[in-house]
């Protein structure tokens, strides 16, 4: 048995998103829970990590700060990050006399993440208390999780919408071919909706109250409900409270401009991809995961706007955390490494 055997050290499998944080350890979940904090400003304390840390940004005290330290998938406040993933690490590690050593991680970053913001993802696990830590491209992850052909010789691409970033990359005989990523993902989503209630209903909303309507309206358009929902809000004139009925066919059209921006990034990377990997990507169609590819009504919207087939794996959610799982467990088949090589 290998020494690190011995002493009961564990292995972390991480999908460390701009909106959200998941954490797989040997015993199943060890953290799921959104990527933020809330720290006390006068005495450093964090007071609030997760969900709970989001739930207070906009309402607390000007003594507290509520932090996302995650942007469009990499690390933007450093600090923050390792502040964040050491509470995470501490749920599966810490507090447990099950494991002398730390753990080590697999985790996933944008393809194009320049090696300084590896770097900073790297050593942000690495100051929270992680043993080692092994990346991979977000999208592989999500291509290995979704359980994509990657090792065929048949070209294959994924699209992984997340909240900050959406990740397309295409796959033959278990190499990344080409790979490209864009900042429209779910956030911009909720942007775009948010912008058109201020121009069209003259209705001024948070960021997280427009999330929450893109979310009620893309839950009634995904039940095939056609239905009118009401948006309150503050009239962004008079500033008094105000109630917009908004249809729910209207989320599609309000969306539609950033669905095409998804679609060039996905005719860039098939541009850049040898004649015969596009073509069994045109065959084949898209498989589409992440969070943002539950919206309601994208996957048919992207469809179209694309012309191919579109598939939507059954967890889009946690398709990179199964994929980094999967890769823990090195389930792989031999001679077919490159894939797996860290970043």
């Amino acid at each position: 048995m290998p020494l690190s055997q011995a002493l009961g050290a564990t292995h972390l499998a991480v999908d460390l998103g701009t909106s959200s944080t998941r954490m797989r350890g040997p015993r199943g979940a060890s953290f799921d829970g959104a990527s933020a904090l809330a720290v006390d400003t006068r005495s450093g304390k964090v007071v609030a990590v997760g969900d709970a840390a989001k739930c207070m940004a906009g309402r607390t005290p000007p003594a507290i700060e509520t932090i996302a330290p995650i942007r469009r998938g990499v690390i933007t406040d450093f600090d923050a990050a390792t502040r964040l993933l050491w509470h995470a690490l501490g749920r599966q590690h810490r507090g447990r006399m099950r494991s002398w050593l730390p753990p080590r991680v697999v985790a996933g970053v944008p393809a194009q993440a320049t090696e300084v913001q590896r770097r900073a993802v790297e050593e942000a696990f690495q100051f929270a208390g992680a043993r080692s830590v092994h990346l991979l491209p977000k999208a592989t992850l999500a291509a290995i999780g979704a359980g994509v052909p990657v090792w065929d010789a048949t070209g294959t691409m994924v699209v992984d919408i997340g909240a900050g970033t959406t990740e397309v990359a295409a796959f033959a005989f278990g190499n990344m071919v080409a790979a490209a990523s864009t900042p429209v993902a779910g956030d911009a989503f909720g942007a775009a909706l948010g912008g058109h209630l201020q121009r069209e209903h003259t209705l001024a909303l948070s960021a997280e109250a427009a999330e929450a309507a893109k979310i009620s309206l893309s839950l009634a358009a995904a039940a095939g409900q056609d239905a009118c929902l009401p948006v309150r809000g503050r009239d962004r004139i008079s500033d008094l409270p105000k109630t917009a009925i908004m249809s729910v066919g209207e989320l599609m059209p309000v969306v539609a401009p950033e669905i095409k921006k998804i679609a060039a990034t996905v005719a860039g990377v098939i541009a850049h991809c040898p004649a015969s990997v596009a073509d069994d990507i045109v065959g084949r169609g898209l498989v589409l995961t992440g969070g943002g590819a539950l919206l309601g009504g994208l996957a048919e919207q992207l469809g179209r706007t694309v012309g191919m087939a579109i598939h939507l794996v059954d967890s889009p959610l946690t398709t990179v955390v199964d994929g980094a799982v999967r890769c823990v467990a090195d389930s792989a088949p031999s001679g077919e490494q490159p894939l797996l090589a860290p970043m």
